[in-house]
């Protein structure tokens, strides 16, 4: 009865290990790109979904365009505003609240905040009745007043980049 029961268990197993080097084996052919003929609807689904990828990341590039972001630098930024140490612009946006400009910077939030006090400071800048809202290592909000110019900073911390986000506005 052992014998019996030993080889069934044996020709059990046997079994579920082809079927997974079977599976083994289609999951490289899916993987190298080959395609065979009569594949199951999920496969076909799966390589119609592979295919499509490309396209969908082209959809994605035009949503950011669809946003109205412009690459660089815009030609009206004030010239008494400096541009952030040891950063590169990724865009601006133009709104009927004023301009936004984006940057990532591998300076640290509260060197940065130093930065833009000291040199708004020197510019003739001085910080509205807002003041500083929550400036800390992680991020924070400052704005300041000039006549009727008005800038903005604001500023965050991704510590798994180690880059921080900081966004200027004016009008």
């Amino acid at each position: 009865m052992c014998a019996v029961l030993f080889s069934a268990i044996s020709t059990g197993c046997g079994n579920k290990t082809e079927e997974k080097v079977e599976k083994k084996e289609e999951n490289k052919q899916e993987n190298t790109g080959e395609v065979k003929k009569g594949n199951d609807p999920v496969q076909e689904s799966m390589t119609k979904k592979e295919e499509n990828a490309g396209s969908n990341q082209q959809s994605d590039a035009n949503k950011s365009n669809e946003l109205g972001m412009t690459p660089g630098l815009p030609s009206d930024f004030p010239s008494d505003v400096p541009l952030p140490k040891n950063s590169k612009t990724l865009g601006s946006l133009n709104s009927s609240d004023g301009t936004v400009v984006t940057f990532e910077s591998n300076d640290k939030v509260l060197d940065i905040v130093n930065f833009y006090k000291e040199e708004l400071q020197k510019n003739g800048y001085a910080v509205t009745k807002e003041g500083e809202s929550q400036v800390s290592d992680k991020g924070g909000l400052i704005n300041w007043v000039k006549e009727k110019k008005e800038v903005g900073l604001m500023l965050g911390f991704d510590k798994d980049k180690n880059i921080t986000s900081l966004v200027i506005t004016y009008k």
